[in-house]
């Protein structure tokens, strides 16, 4: 993306000397048409140059992970919400190398498809790789396929890494991303030996086995970037059970194991930090039965104190990174939603999940992510867009209105005048956007700075401009002149 004045001015003069190199041939000092008497004998004429467009092509944090990218998954109805991003689960290691050095592609033939189909409606995907076949584990014996790699097979996963990115980075897969494992800051007993979880924790290390998996990042770099200078090396999507920080900690006080949320540390005091290009991170919310209520209490969070948890992650997160000279780290939140496992057909929890659709994604772009992305399509614990039938919910509705609305909004500032009520300002080509809701969940009677030139709902539905607005739990899209 490019977002910096400096970047686009810079765009917009390249490609003003690229036009004028490429009109050369037609154009004469004293007469444009001079150099050329086919074009001179027809007499003057009209030149159309293509619009310069900044953020071009457009690359917005707006993300829905698929379990596949097909029809069938709704790539369909994501590809017509216009959503930049999605990630698939993903590569299996242990199928495509059992046996050491001898790589079977045949295992990706599915994946393959569905790889094409994503890059065809120009959806970047994030690619997760997984799953530690058995002569490579750490842990020996029966170890997990989830679990780390032992030492002297690091050059082995790397080799396969180079292999990999130089077989999917190019047409007709075109994938640019790739994410080292799913939550990693888990340990390998507390999940299956097969799961879908990263499990690199080590419960005996005080930064929970990050620094190993700093290790297998130096051992991979250099082998991904050699195979795709283009490709993006991501730490594993962090889970993040609690929050680490104060004294006592909120893991503390919720007797809650306080060394997992330390594993990023772990990879950057393992000296892991100029090897990877940025951080995943997962951050849900947990409906709390009413009308736009959440929270999550491991972080301190709430639908009427800070709003979606992402915004507590990605400070955390940038915290970590800033301590040790790494904020130049582009982050992720590679699995985001609003959860109720109990909420079938619930209509309540799904105009919350509407509402968290707005806040969520303007609070992403507020942090400055790169990407922000729905887990899932179908739904986890009630969570998804789409119906089974592929038919749209409240949410995808939102989704699909907030994508058109902020598809290239940059942060201005927290909207923080009005008591009670939760804003951002962001900058949209020539309009100013503005994002508010009802913060404490009181209605609030806000005297604007004038009447914008448009209101809308969450899904899209104009309210007519007034000076003087009602803001409650639903978050309302204003937008306004330059």
């Amino acid at each position: 993306m490019i977002n910096s004045k400096k970047s686009r001015l810079m765009l917009t003069t390249a490609v003003m000397l690229i036009g004028t190199f490429l009109l050369s041939p037609f154009l004469g000092k004293s007469n444009p048409v001079t150099a050329s008497p086919a074009i001179a004998s027809s007499g003057p004429f009209t030149i159309y140059l293509p619009l310069v467009m900044r953020n071009f092509p457009l690359q917005t944090v707006f993300g829905a992970e698929m379990a596949q990218l097909t029809s069938g998954g709704g790539l369909d109805q994501m590809a017509a919400a216009n959503t930049s991003w999605t990630r698939r689960n993903g590569v299996i290691w242990s199928s495509v190398e059992s046996a050491e050095g001898t790589y079977d592609w045949s295992a990706m033939a599915g994946l393959e498809s569905e790889l094409q189909n994503a890059s065809s409606k120009g959806i970047q995907v994030i690619l997760i790789v997984r799953s530690t076949p058995q002569w490579a584990r750490k842990i020996a014996g029966s170890g997990p396929y989830c679990g780390p790699i032992s030492q002297d097979k690091l050059p082995a996963f790397g080799s396969f890494m180079r292999a990999l990115v130089a077989r999917y980075s190019v047409p007709p897969y075109n994938v640019k991303y790739w994410e080292l494992w799913n939550e990693p800051d888990v340990d390998p007993s507390l999940v299956p030996a097969d799961s879908i979880y990263g499990c690199w924790g080590d419960e005996s290390d005080s930064h929970y086995g990050g620094g190993y998996y700093a290790e297998m990042l130096k051992a991979v770099y250099p082998q991904i970037k050699s195979a795709d200078s283009q490709a993006q090396v991501l730490v594993g999507g962090l889970l993040l059970d609690c929050d680490p920080r104060g004294s006592p900690s909120v893991c503390a006080a919720l007797a809650h194991n306080e060394k997992p949320p330390k594993f990023l540390e772990g990879i950057l005091l393992g000296g892991g930090g100029p090897y990877f290009d940025g951080v995943s991170f997962h951050a849900y919310d947990v409906y709390w039965g009413a009308l736009g209520q959440y929270s999550i209490p491991n972080w301190n969070t709430a639908w009427n104190t800070t709003g979606p948890t992402v915004i507590a992650k990605a400070g955390f997160v940038k915290s970590v990174l800033a301590a040790y000279g790494f904020s130049d780290k582009f982050l992720m939140n590679t699995e985001t939603a609003v959860l109720c496992g109990s909420c079938n057909n619930d209509s309540a929890f799904e105009t919350t999940k509407a509402y968290y659709v707005a806040q969520a994604y303007s609070a992403a772009i507020a942090e400055g992510l790169r990407a922000n992305v729905w887990y899932s399509v179908q739904g986890w614990q009630n969570s998804g867009l789409l119906n089974p039938d592929l038919s749209s919910r409240p949410a995808y509705t939102a989704f699909k209105f907030a994508r058109n609305e902020l598809r290239d909004a940059v942060w201005l500032r927290d909207v923080a005048e009005y008591s009670g009520v939760k804003g951002y300002e962001f900058q949209r080509g020539d309009r100013r956007i503005w994002v508010l809701w009802s913060l404490d969940g009181a209605s609030h009677l806000v005297n604007l700075p004038g009447v914008p030139l448009a209101i809308y709902h969450v899904d899209g539905v104009s309210i007519s401009p007034v000076g003087s607005l009602t803001v409650t739990l639903e978050p309302l899209y204003l937008e306004w002149g330059p």
